[in-house]
């Protein structure tokens, strides 16, 4: 074997999705060994598995290529931030999650053996991540109040058969049982202080189909997050304008609604939140600051893109 190989190494989580992953590990250990990789494969057996292969020997090879859903890939940038290298190796993505939110938002193939060759074929561009008080990070999401307990809520068993399906269902059945939470943000000098249903602090175009973003809101690597805001509706004609408005992905001109651009929020709550990050739900907290992190983590698009 030529000792200039370049050295990848390969995350899978063989319980993702429908676990389509397992018949198809070969045709991506193919396309790395095409383009000159000598693959190292391991395998999760359980939650926090990748973080800890990704901190402890992801600095020793070129690439990590990440096999599974969007938790994966966020266990995998946690492992790779807390390894204190300063110069951390290019992320692949090979989606073989339910929705994968990150995926369709990178523009990534949606077929395993496509994605394997997006990664060989593509470019690695800077992903900016956001930092969640000393709890986690997040690569797309952060988010507390209607809709954002879809991903974790969702039994396994009806995300594999449903798919897709099962989290517009989950977020449709939520819009009948709304809690406001009353809610002070800060960021620079400005303070924003009412009663809400829905905050989210993202780096997406998109949430499990239920909400999505103008392209021209939205940049991976500007260094900005996008926070939206949707304050408590007092009636059901409030509620109606606030589905046809976000539908419509018109968040401007919404009373309800507040679209702002920030690199770092304060959120305060009156009693601890349950927030989402990533699709996975965190700790309770009362006070939270979260902050962008630029130009630390690649990921490989397509060069189209």
């Amino acid at each position: 074997m030529e000792k200039n190989r370049k050295k990848a190494l390969m995350i899978v989580n063989p319980t993702a999705g429908k676990q389509e992953i397992r018949a198809q590990i070969f045709s991506i250990i193919e396309a790395l060994c095409s383009e000159g990789y000598q693959p190292t494969v391991l395998t999760t057996q359980a939650k926090g598995d990748c973080t800890e292969y990704a901190k402890s020997i992801a600095s020793e090879h070129d690439i990590v290529v990440c096999c599974g859903g969007d938790g994966t890939l966020n266990e995998t940038i946690t492992g790779l931030l807390d390894s204190g290298n300063d110069n951390v190796p290019p992320i692949g993505y090979i989606p073989c999650g339910t929705t994968n939110d990150m995926a369709n938002n990178l523009g990534l193939p949606k077929t395993i053996k496509k994605a394997a060759s997006a990664v060989v074929g593509g470019e690695p561009y800077y992903h900016d991540i956001g930092r969640f008080g000393d709890i986690a990070y997040f690569s797309y999401i952060a988010s507390f109040g209607a809709f954002t307990k879809v991903s974790y809520s969702t039994p396994q068993s009806v995300k594999n058969v449903l798919g897709h399906f099962a989290y517009v269902l989950n977020g449709a059945m939520e819009l009948g049982n709304i809690k406001s939470y009353h809610v002070k943000l800060s960021y620079g000098s400005e303070v924003i202080e009412d009663d809400f249903i829905y905050v989210s602090v993202t780096n997406t175009r998109s949430f499990a189909g239920l909400l999505s973003f103008p392209d021209d809101e939205v940049s991976f690597q500007d260094g900005l997050f996008e926070v939206l805001l949707i304050k408590t509706p007092k009636n059901v004609v409030d509620v109606s304008n606030i589905l046809t408005n976000i539908s419509k992905h018109n968040f401007n001109d919404d009373k309800h609604m507040v679209l702002l651009h920030t690199p770092e929020i304060r959120v305060e709550t009156e009693e601890p939140i349950t927030w989402t990050i990533d699709g996975e739900q965190s700790p309770e907290v009362s006070s939270v600051d979260i902050k962008v992190i630029p130009d630390k983590i690649r990921i490989f698009r397509p060069q189209s893109q």
